[in-house]
């Protein structure tokens, strides 16, 4: 189950991506984050854009090692089997998924049902997409 965001509540204060690396990585670094923000900055003000799993299973389809699969929950990367191939990062058509330092898919997984994105934004913008925060 995705997750969603309402753009217009949104403050770009990226805690959410913050709240992901620090939960997955022990470190507080937006680059490291299952989730994308992006802001830009008009004379109308401040206009969010966000990138973020949508489980669309195509990285699952493609992988040629069977690594990723999907628990109908979230996505799950078996780091044993992957091969660092990039053909997940490739297929990605969110452009979330990322190899890490030592070469293995990084996919968001929803923190296994946790997901702290939800529970660190502070302006509850971001939501799953089927049911509630």
């Amino acid at each position: 189950m995705p997750i969603k965001l309402e753009h217009a509540k949104c403050t770009g204060c990226r805690l959410c991506e913050l709240a992901c690396s620090a939960s997955h990585d022990g470190a507080f670094n937006p680059r490291k984050a299952r989730l994308k923000i992006h802001h830009d900055y008009h004379d109308e003000g401040i206009k969010i854009k966000s990138d973020r799993c949508i489980f669309c299973k195509k990285c699952e389809d493609a992988c040629p090692v069977g690594a990723i699969s999907n628990n109908g929950k979230w996505m799950i990367v078996d780091h044993t089997k992957c091969i660092g191939c990039g053909t997940c990062v490739r297929t990605c058509p969110t452009n979330v998924i990322y190899l890490n330092d030592q070469k293995k898919s990084i996919i968001c997984d929803l923190c296994e049902g946790d997901p702290q994105c939800i529970k660190w934004c502070p302006k509850g913008v971001i939501s799953l997409a089927g049911g509630a925060k």
